[in-house]
């Protein structure tokens, strides 16, 4: 139980070190939603609000507030399919591309940053690590009290 404590503490620890890095690797008129959202439509293409939502784990009005402001900044473009105009898609744009390329390239020297000192062994035992504790927490429900 002692380990569990330490390790709490140490990965909260580095949570907010984190966070507070990353908030730097952002430009100062996009948010973290909104480079994940920028990630999903780069990655897998082209999609609805409600399949949006279902991804970041929020409300579809969430999901229309960041694309209404992806789409101000030229980010990205909202299209209807001739196949069912109550439909409407959203895509990112060139701009929005290069925008995600400038912010995941920071974030890339952010990370190659915390990893620096590690060997090669011990990256590919992190990685098994942190690949067991994202499926962990694919299973995680908060408690309902």
């Amino acid at each position: 139980m002692e380990h569990k404590q330490s390790l709490a503490n140490l990965f909260s620890s580095m949570m907010h070190k984190f966070v507070l890095a990353y908030g730097k690797v952002l430009d100062a008129d996009i948010s973290g939603s909104q480079v994940y959202m920028l990630e999903i439509l780069e990655n897998e293409g082209s999609k609805r609000s409600t399949e949006l939502a279902a991804q970041l784990e929020i409300s579809l009005p969430a999901v229309t507030n960041l694309s209404n402001k992806l789409v101000k900044k030229g980010y990205v473009e909202r299209s209807i399919p001739a196949e069912d105009r109550r439909v409407t898609n959203l895509h990112i744009t060139p701009a929005g591309s290069a925008v995600l390329e400038r912010i995941m390239s920071k974030y890339y020297h952010l990370t190659d940053t915390i990893w620096a000192d590690f060997s090669s062994e011990e990256l590919a035992q992190l990685l098994q690590y942190y690949e067991k504790m994202v499926a962990n927490l694919e299973t995680y429900q908060p408690d309902k009290e």
